[in-house]
């Protein structure tokens, strides 16, 4: 057994990435860190470019490192003409990141309902906001995931490995020595999809549609774990707790120990070591994996985790 582990477990370097949702929040958090730790391209997708443009310039990574495109994960001309542009600037994509996501209606209201007509009310206040919750929670896992396969199978024929289905019962996949690459790195193509843990809790935290569909998510990123396994392409999820974005602007960042042990909310640097982990190759044998990053909060709450 060799016990001389390389420094370099824990990097992004030479990777192609993809990050869904990357001009803010989570998502740029995400970027940055595959950026500042070797990857060698990182495309933000995003359906503001006014956002995606600063967050290049807030990455202030090498030029050409962060690569903005506009893409609306709901919309599937808008992905394909992504996939493309991917597909003629480079080739391949090493590590697909699925983290665009809306907060959707809010239902926080009812607990304060006093009569089951106003809890009534509240729940088919926002009935039709549902159908734009799933678009982008839910069923863009499966679209993204699957506009993406080629290219996740071209990163995984890049580095040697054999491409196409195994069998059943059949020999594991063989990979090839690629002069120029490090042989070594036994990891395969991958896909991250970032739930939430409302995915797991019981309590309506933010809306009933928003903890459904992330629910949902999770789900279809195990499916992909089973699904893809056999095509030689990973799917894990991160199931974060409360982190700084645009959806939690309003969340305290102070908390007593019985809402959140660590007493905080989570902080960047602490998502960025954990997808360093996830795409490093540290976690190249992590498969239909859920990575829980909340400080303890769902141990203090009715859930299903």
């Amino acid at each position: 057994m060799d016990i001389n582990i390389s420094n370099d477990v824990f990097s992004a370097t030479g990777l192609v990435t993809v990050v869904t949702g990357g001009g803010s929040g989570i998502g740029l958090a995400i970027a940055a860190a595959l950026a500042k730790n070797g990857a060698t391209k990182v495309y933000v997708l995003g359906r503001r470019i006014e956002a995606l443009n600063e967050a290049v310039k807030a990455i202030a990574a090498s030029e050409g490192v962060v690569v903005p495109i506009i893409c609306d994960v709901s919309n599937p001309f808008t992905v394909n003409t992504a996939v493309e542009q991917i597909q003629n600037e480079i080739g391949y994509v090493d590590v697909l990141i699925n983290n665009a996501g809306v907060s959707g209606p809010d239902h926080r209201g009812v607990y304060a309902a006093s009569s089951i007509t106003e809890l009534q009310d509240i729940m088919l206040s926002s009935w039709p906001g549902w159908a734009t919750t799933f678009a982008i929670n839910t069923t863009s896992v499966v679209g993204v995931s699957a506009s993406f396969l080629p290219l996740l199978d071209a990163a995984n024929a890049r580095k040697g490995w054999e491409t196409g289905k195994l069998e059943p019962g059949g020999k594991p996949r063989v990979k090839k020595e690629v002069e120029g690459m490090d042989n070594s790195d036994m990891r395969t193509s991958q896909i991250i999809t970032i739930a939430s843990i409302s995915a797991f809790n019981r309590i309506v935290t933010a809306g009933l549609a928003y903890g459904a569909s992330k629910a949902g998510a999770v789900q279809l990123a195990k499916i992909l774990a089973t699904l893809l396994g056999p095509w030689g392409i990973r799917s894990n999820v991160v199931a974060p707790g409360i982190f700084p974005s645009e959806m939690t602007a309003g969340a305290p960042s102070e908390f007593p120990c019985d809402k959140i042990p660590a007493g905080r909310q989570g902080n960047f640097e602490e998502m960025s070591g954990t997808i360093l982990y996830m795409v490093g190759k540290a976690g190249g044998y992590l498969n239909g994996n859920v990575q829980v990053v909340d400080g303890g909060r769902l141990g203090q709450m009715p859930a299903t985790y």
